[in-house]
């Protein structure tokens, strides 16, 4: 009786190994090999003329699935504004690193802005592997100006990426000093459309405006961050500025006044010359008898 419990306890055992060894094979598979960003830093450079220069250091977990040769950040730059004219703001890429050093880089248009593509053709040197993208850029237009301040209203981490995000932190730097209490600084984050709070803000130096994540973000998550300033800090564009910048970005809008203008043009013109009733001479009445 004793050797046959013996042996039924060594067939359990090996059962209870082999179930073990079963589910220790299949955990990799869901969730150390899940692709995703570790970290996500963002430094803001309010520039004196009203444009800002971005520097992202994004470390992300690359495992080979999606993130192969390299990454890729979507930037918005056309939309419309509150009164349903189309804006399309200025974007320039400075450089793009990774972990440290020059790496190759190319853009292309997007329905809505560009995407900044960090790699080339080649595949990773190691994988699964962490790395660390560095991307610099600079764009226009960026900034709020309102009747009583200023503000800049940044979607620092976009809501297009497919990853979790388990850290965040933006740095916002005005170009000068400004006292404090003269600042204020909130965010959301969530989905499109979403205004949660798993973030704080702080602001620990005049100029400076400091925002991050207390929670992990799932992907299609985002985080927006609000520097509110005084106004005068940046000049506000003038009506001519507006006013080219309109133009600009509503071409069809352009086309259509020259082409109104012209119409009115040529149809004066037309009515000058053969249109005009002829001027009425001496009226002699003719009776019949």
């Amino acid at each position: 009786m004793k050797r046959a419990r013996g042996r039924r306890g060594i067939w359990s055992g090996l059962l209870f190994a082999i179930l073990f060894a079963g589910v220790i094979f299949l955990l990799p598979q869901d969730t150390a090999a899940q692709e995703r960003i570790r970290n996500y830093e963002s430094e803001i450079q309010i520039r004196s003329d009203g444009s800002i220069d971005v520097t992202e250091r994004i470390t992300v977990v690359a495992e080979g699935s999606d993130i192969r040769r390299g990454i890729y950040r979507d930037i918005p730059t056309r939309y419309r504004d509150r009164y349903g004219n189309r804006v399309r703001v200025d974007l320039e890429v400075l450089g793009v690193e990774r972990n440290g050093n020059t790496e190759a880089w190319f853009t292309e248009r997007m329905s809505n802005g560009i995407r900044i593509n960090a790699g080339g053709d080649d595949f990773l040197p190691t994988l699964p592997a962490e790395y660390t993208y560095t991307l610099r850029y600079r764009t226009t237009r960026q900034l709020g100006f309102f009747a009583e301040h200023d503000e800049l209203y940044w979607n620092a981490i976009g809501t297009g990426w497919i990853f979790p995000i388990e850290r965040g932190s933006v740095t916002v730097r005005l170009p000068e000093a400004v006292p404090v209490d003269r600042l204020g600084a909130e965010g959301y984050t969530g989905a499109q459309g979403e205004q949660g709070a798993a973030y704080v803000a702080e602001i620990p130096s005049p100029g400076v405006a400091e925002y991050r994540l207390t929670e992990p973000l799932e992907p299609f998550e985002g985080f927006t961050t609000v520097l509110t300033f005084p106004k005068g800090i940046i000049a506000e564009p003038t009506r001519a500025d507006r006013t080219r910048w309109f133009l600009r970005d509503n071409g069809g809008v352009l086309v259509a006044l020259i082409g109104l203008i012209a119409l009115l043009i040529y149809t004066s013109l037309i009515w000058w010359r053969v249109g005009r009733d002829p001027r009425p001479g001496v009226i002699i009445p003719r009776y019949a008898p």
